[in-house]
């Protein structure tokens, strides 16, 4: 079976990530999957396209302009049926936008995987983008989505029941994405940041540094946490966005420059979680975060809120400490319970967290599950 994967990528994120993983099972099963990554016009190779040609896969880059327009519609339209994919997937709402209000004899049979969601401030460009997505989906043949609560998400309001189904997000094991960052010669973790993260006891997290990720929040609960519970615990932020400049004012407001690293972006960036002493996240959305299920994998502690699908992986609490979104008193007690907490009296959490990964968030399940719905809409 040809499947197209269709993504507008601008970094490399989860969405790219799980994509990668995706693909690379579709293929070890004798599948063709063929990557077709939208950007505008005159943008040279990405690193995403770097990345998956480097694992073998397939790439087909694909230079549009960024309106829908007749003319950008007929592009891909044609760019979809010279390579007439059984299946049309697709990973962002560009290629729902353009796609998905044409017949279905037109663009072929059609899916989207919604990896995530956030509401937009209204009247702004990109609030009118998720709008035209929430036309497109309900003329889609089927709308995916990683967590079983996304199921609520207004977004799906008008496509039907029975073209909305859950695949939860899966990773290959640890052995081999290590294995994959030596073959793509992926250079050693910064050695200045190695040894900060291994000078004293350190949390580790990761993602983007943008506001839905609620790393100011969480700098200001560091903060209090740190005073209160009178540890020389350290925290390191990984990750890049547009609030890198905000957030490295706030660490020198208070006073946290000594204790606190921005390390920027850092390929394989969960490496770090091999020496620090656990993992947090303090984000105020998610769907399935892979980040989270990486970390899973490294055994290490992990504190993180409870949004979307961040409960059922943790299991209420069971595999890692929960608190609430949004909520400094919340997320400054949690830091200061995991700052006391013996490594031992986390022991049983961090295996039971380590068994859930490798036991129900593979890569080879997710692929499976797929495959069942392209077969479904084919």
């Amino acid at each position: 079976m040809r499947i197209l994967h269709l993504i507008h990528s601008e970094g490399l994120y989860g969405a790219e990530s799980i994509l990668l993983y995706l693909a690379r099972e579709q293929q070890r099963r004798g599948h063709e999957p063929l990557i077709g990554s939208i950007r505008d016009p005159g943008t040279a190779q990405t690193a995403f396209e770097v990345l998956a040609t480097s694992r073998g896969l397939p790439v087909l880059p694909i230079r549009i302009a960024p309106r829908p327009t007749p003319a950008v519609v007929g592009a891909l339209l044609r760019t979809v049926r010279t390579h007439a994919p059984a299946v049309v997937h697709s990973h962002g709402y560009k290629a729902n936008i353009l796609l998905g209000p044409l017949p279905r004899k037109l663009r072929g049979p059609m899916l989207t995987t919604l990896h995530g969601w956030t509401n937009t401030r209204r009247f702004t460009r990109m609030w009118l983008y998720e709008y035209l997505d929430r036309l497109a989906l309900h003329r889609l043949d089927a709308v995916v989505v990683v967590t079983r609560p996304m199921l609520q998400l207004g977004a799906l309001r008008g496509v039907r029941a029975d073209r909305r189904r859950v695949i939860e997000n899966g990773i290959p094991p640890l052995t081999e994405r290590l294995d994959d960052l030596r073959a793509e010669d992926v250079t050693a973790l910064p050695a200045d940041l190695v040894e900060f993260v291994t000078r004293r006891p350190t949390l580790v997290a990761i993602g983007r540094l943008s506001a839905e990720k609620g790393f100011e929040m969480l700098l200001q609960a560091f903060a209090c946490a740190r005073a209160q519970a009178v540890t020389q615990h350290q925290l390191l932020i990984v990750g890049d966005g547009p609030q890198r400049e905000l957030l490295q004012r706030r660490i020198e407001a208070l006073g946290l420059s000594q204790c606190v690293v921005l390390a920027g972006y850092v390929p394989g960036a969960d490496r770090f979680l091999e020496h620090g002493c656990a993992f947090v996240m303090s984000s105020l959305t998610e769907g399935m975060p892979l980040v989270l299920l990486e970390a899973m994998q490294w055994r290490v502690p992990i504190l993180a809120t409870s949004v979307g699908a961040i409960p059922q992986l943790l299991e209420g609490g069971l595999r890692g400490r929960l608190v609430a979104a949004n909520d400094l008193a919340a997320l400054t007690q949690g830091l200061q319970d995991l700052m006391r907490s013996a490594p031992e009296a986390l022991e049983r959490a961090v295996a039971s967290a380590h068994q859930a990964v490798t036991e129900h968030y593979s890569s080879t399940r997710m692929a499976d599950e797929y495959l069942s719905a392209y077969r479904e809409i084919a």
